[in-house]
């Protein structure tokens, strides 16, 4: 199991870098086709709907997010990942920003030989509050 919670910590951080770069195609490749997307103060998103609204969202907005405090959990073909993220937007039309520090939920599904993200939900919190 050792070997699959590394590929998992990996793939945590590769995560975020694709979301740092702002790479819609990149993004999407993370999850599975039948993902759930459930962000903090919106709907639950599908994998088509998390292309449409987060291209407009990356578009107008320089995003950079940090996951700490990995644990995973392994059970058979799903894993779970919990972390703590730190993000940062900024509006690239009025220079407005935004720091925020959230829970992150993954529930990872492995698909053949590789592990892809079937759920994920998230929920900001206040910095003492972890």
């Amino acid at each position: 199991m050792g070997h699959h919670k590394n590929i998992l910590q990996e793939h945590i951080q590769n995560f975020a870098t694709a979301i740092n770069s702002g790479d819609i195609h990149r993004i999407l490749s993370f999850y599975s086709d039948d993902c759930l997307f459930m962000p903090s103060d919106f709907g639950t998103l599908t994998k088509a709907q998390i292309g449409k609204s987060s291209s407009a969202f990356f578009s107008n907005k320089d995003f950079k997010i940090q996951f700490d405090d990995v644990e995973i959990d392994i059970n058979e073909n799903h894993a779970f990942v919990e972390a703590k993220a730190k993000t940062k937007e900024t509006n690239v039309k009025n220079g407005s920003k935004i720091e925020k520090t959230s829970r992150d939920f993954f529930v990872f599904r492995k698909e053949g030989s590789d592990w892809k993200i079937f759920r994920y939900i998230f929920n900001n919190v206040k910095e003492n509050n972890f």
